[in-house]
């Protein structure tokens, strides 16, 4: 169990080199207009991985890898040892109501020694993460994701590729500390999450 905190110096990411289409996207984003997080819905996968203090648990399973995010509610299932995304991929990710979050895209993974490697693609357009930063991503984004352990903590390394939005691709680097606590019930629904602007 991960506390999704990763302290001083816990989390590093690269300069953002835009496209003219990315530049684009960025400049005409409105927080409170365009961010799915405010519907309960996250705007792409570094917006689960940066949001601190909330509890992440992996577990390892013989055929797949479960991940349960308290934020938002979501189940993220990777499959393992697949010969390749299907033709017609699904979302990997859900909410408690079994509602796909097609922003998260469709995952597999695999081994590469001590390390878990997870490739995702099919993603609907967002934004990889609209904590600190908006980073715009379009249907054409790959990432590669490397999980392993450094210490105590866990190590996530994440490439994010894509030629519509990004000149040059774009990494975030974490160190996840264990968590002395569950994954609880985050509870928002679009019903009660909608921002009112009065």
């Amino acid at each position: 169990m991960l506390d999704g905190s990763y302290g001083e110096g816990g989390f590093t990411w690269s300069e953002i080199a835009y496209t003219d289409e990315g530049q684009r996207r960025y400049e005409a984003f409105d927080i409170l207009s365009d961010d799915p997080s405010l519907q309960c819905i996250p705007s792409g996968p570094g917006r689960i991985w940066d949001n601190p203090g909330s509890p992440i648990e992996i577990v390892q399973l013989r055929d797949r890898v479960d991940i349960r995010f308290e934020m938002f509610d979501l189940r993220r299932t990777i499959l393992l040892d697949q010969t390749g995304h299907p033709l017609e991929p699904v979302p990997s990710t859900h909410n408690l109501q079994g509602e796909p979050m097609p922003t998260m895209g469709h995952s597999i993974g695999w081994y590469e020694g001590d390390q878990l490697v997870v490739e995702t693609l099919a993603y609907a357009p967002g934004f990889i993460t609209t904590i600190r930063r908006y980073i715009p991503h379009s249907a054409a984004m790959r990432s590669i994701e490397r999980f392993y352990r450094d210490g105590d903590r866990l190590a996530l390394e994440v490439t994010y590729v894509d030629p519509i939005t990004l000149r040059a691709p774009l990494t975030f680097d974490y160190r996840f500390r264990l968590s002395d606590f569950d994954v609880v019930v985050y509870g928002c629904t679009a019903e009660n999450a909608g921002y009112d602007d009065r």
